[in-house]
């Protein structure tokens, strides 16, 4: 019975939430510290390129990295670690999975398959080419847009608050005037700025990586961020102009055609992200 009040309140939140007017939190970044400083979300020293691509709904810490020089490259995830508002997060954790695949046996038309196991470890160093690009094994979600409180009343009702937005933080706070994305006049949006120690949020992406495998020596590259502008907006700005066209999809032999828009997202960025909020 629990359960299943539960699940109305949330289908009920859902249905609420849905029926309100969007607007969109575009979260800005500025890359700060003693190593080479991201441009345009990319960093690199003589050794390494690292590219972010942070745009996502809340952000997401995906990075991909690529070896300059002519050496083979190693890194070390376990010596590499993801650091918000100076709580360390690993990359890499020591934990083995199973995987299953398919093994032929036999030639011609004798050939049978098996469908075997194996025990996989998570990969703590990787082996990068020289002159080759690698992702990065793991990600986090940098900062989400909902801040959400639940408490239960002498009566056993349980309220869920559903708090966001610049004017939720800063009641003070007026609106102000930026560019239309449309590129004619103005639109009215809440813009907060802020310094680094002001900032909501603080990460640092640490990786420690050699030439050689044993790394017997073996350097860093630190890249540093921090939140320091956060525009909120009309979700019709925040998209951008738009252009239709149409999109075939073939299921079985079902065949159907729709319009859709392919927006210009001329706020998207590698070290920026976005949060959705409900008004």
């Amino acid at each position: 019975m629990k359960n299943l009040k539960l699940s109305t309140l949330v289908m009920v939140l859902v249905v609420v939430l849905s029926s309100c007017n969007q607007f969109i939190q575009l979260v800005e970044t500025e890359s700060v510290g003693k190593d080479a400083v991201t441009k345009e979300g990319v960093c690199q020293n003589d050794d390494i390129r690292i590219d972010y691509d942070m745009w996502s709904e809340d952000g997401i810490t995906y990075f991909s990295l690529y070896n300059k020089t002519d050496k083979p490259m190693y890194i070390d995830w376990k010596r590499s670690v993801f650091i918000y508002n100076d709580w360390k997060n690993d990359y890499w954790v020591e934990k083995s999975t199973t995987e299953s695949y398919v093994v032929p046996s036999g030639t011609g038309s004798n050939i049978t398959y098996e469908r075997k196991t194996s025990t996989v470890v998570a990969e703590r160093y990787t082996f990068v080419p020289p002159h080759t690009y690698v992702s990065v094994p793991m990600t986090y979600v940098i900062m989400s847009g909902f801040t959400t409180s639940t408490s239960t009343s002498n009566s056993g009702k349980t309220t869920i608050t559903v708090a966001q937005g610049l004017k939720y933080e800063d009641k003070t706070l007026k609106k102000t005037s930026i560019p239309a994305s449309s590129g004619k006049g103005t639109v009215k949006a809440y813009v907060k700025e802020y310094s680094k120690e002001t900032s909501p949020a603080r990460f640092r992406n640490f990786l420690t990586y050699s030439f050689d495998e044993k790394f017997v020596t073996e350097k860093f590259i630190q890249n540093e961020f921090y939140v320091n502008r956060k525009t909120e907006m009309t979700k019709k700005n925040f998209d951008g102009p738009y252009k239709k066209a149409n999109l075939a999809v073939k299921v079985g032999s079902v065949k159907t055609k729709n319009k859709v828009r392919i927006y210009q997202s001329p706020y998207r960025a590698g070290t920026s992200w976005y949060n959705t909020i409900i008004k």
